[in-house]
């Protein structure tokens, strides 16, 4: 799937929530910001269909002193039409997706801490080598100082697994593994119009290697072990209520462990990239958040090539009627890859949903998303589409039944690799216990 360290409430989000099965496509992993901020918005306004309390059917935990314990199982059948991916002499199987976890979340008035662990075993009815355990374990907390400025931190370790559709991908007998290590730290300020704010991640990369299933040699995945460390200090003004105008910095700093085998070099690199945006509440019910800059991504060896160019983000989020919301997001960055001689790849993101309350407790939802892919330093470009339904039924506070159909393409100027283009269907129908 695809992973995004955005340095803001993207990174807090990602590290405190839990894993559940869902069907995405996978593209390489974006350097920051990644995908379009989250709206600035808290509360009501940034609510929506999907994501509303619903005090009739929201698990009540178990409490314990000030502390609320949410266990949860979550059991899906999956078939996948494509498992590896491939343009031509697609293989089909189904899988069972089991994934228990755990969240404790503090409940007092000031401050806040918390954790959550989830692990996920995916068994595959045929073909046992696709077989994968991964697991997550993260924890966090907001230490406020005054109204509207606080401290926030988190840690993550993450233990998972790459997508054969990856363009990155290895072509092992098994998926390949790697360890991902989180570290996220920030101060916010900002009691009035005039706001402050610095955030500071910490991404750790831990790849193992894999086997070729012809050869049986050892296909080397350590070079792509890297530390990436990013900085982001942002100034924003409310203009008027409802429009707050922002000026951002980010810094960031990519270092490899070992030389790529491909190029012959470390893909060591160090990147800055300055946005002006706004948050915008154009009324309680339409919130969103637009930028626009300017980026950079120098990379140390000279045989890579160094992209530079526009940087853009955003999102919307409209709440049509109590029933109704739409979601949109686009978004340009500059994404990490080990495709040789290509040294990164410039990524836009186009991104739309409809969330719908049939009934109370039946939520339906359809998304649709393009991306496109320009790899720098290589005559390749892909462009990926997909478009997915899913459907919530929720039974009571403890049982809630799931289904989810995503059908992804993927077209791509390469013809050297099997997973280059493929067409890929994933249904998922699912269920889970929580407390």
């Amino acid at each position: 799937m695809k992973r995004t360290e955005t340095v803001s409430a993207a990174v807090v989000t990602l590290l405190l929530m839990g894993g559940t099965a869902v069907a995405q496509s996978v593209q390489p992993i974006p350097a920051f910001p990644g995908n379009a901020l989250e709206p600035s918005a808290v509360g009501p306004e940034g609510t929506t269909v999907a994501n509303r309390s619903r005090p009739d059917y929201d698990a009540l935990g178990l409490r314990q002193g000030s502390f609320i314990i949410h266990p949860s199982l979550a059991v899906a059948g999956v078939y996948d039409s494509n498992i590896f991916a491939t343009s031509s002499a697609a293989v089909s199987d189904f899988y069972a997706d089991l994934a228990p976890s755990i969240a404790i979340n503090s409940d007092w008035n000031r401050h806040a801490i918390g954790a959550s662990f989830s692990e996920e075993s995916k068994l595959y009815a045929s073909h046992s080598s696709e077989n994968v355990n991964n697991f997550n374990a993260n924890a966090g907390g907001r230490y406020d100082i005054e109204n509207q400025i606080y401290v926030v931190g988190a840690g993550a370790y993450t233990l998972t697994h790459e997508d054969r559709s990856s363009p990155n991908a290895a072509f092992g007998v098994n998926p390949t593994e790697y360890k991902q290590s989180i570290g996220y730290l920030g101060f916010v300020h900002q009691p009035g119009r005039l706001g402050f704010r610095v955030d500071g991640t910490l991404v750790s990369y831990d790849y193992n290697n894999t086997t070729n299933g012809a050869t049986g040699a050892t296909i080397n995945q350590q070079f792509r072990d890297r530390i990436e460390y990013t900085i982001a200090p942002r100034i924003s003004y409310e203009i008027i209520p409802g429009y707050r105008a922002f000026l951002r910095f980010v810094g960031n700093d990519r270092q490899y462990n070992a030389i790529d085998p491909g190029v012959g070099v470390k893909r060591n690199s160090h990147g800055w990239e300055v946005d002006a945006g706004t948050a915008v509440e154009i009324t309680r019910l339409i919130t969103g958040e637009i930028y626009v800059g300017y980026l950079e991504q120098d990379y140390q060896s000279p045989v890579l090539k160094s992209p530079q160019g526009v940087a853009f983000g955003g999102n919307l989020i409209w709440n049509i009627t109590p029933l109704w919301s739409i979601k949109a997001s686009a978004s340009q960055s500059v994404a990490e890859t080990d495709l040789a001689p290509a040294s990164s790849s410039t990524e836009s993101n186009l991104s739309v949903s409809v969330e719908h309350e049939l009934l109370r407790n039946v939520i339906l939802s359809g998304n649709a998303g393009y991306i496109h892919d320009s790899y720098n330093g290589v005559s390749r470009t892909d462009d990926t589409f997909l478009v997915g339904a899913s459907a919530k039924y929720l039974l009571n506070r403890n049982l809630r039944l799931s289904a989810d159909l995503t059908y992804s393409s993927r077209s791509s100027t390469s013809t050297n690799f099997s997973n280059a283009a493929f067409d890929r269907l994933i249904a998922i129908v699912g269920v889970q216990v929580g407390f």
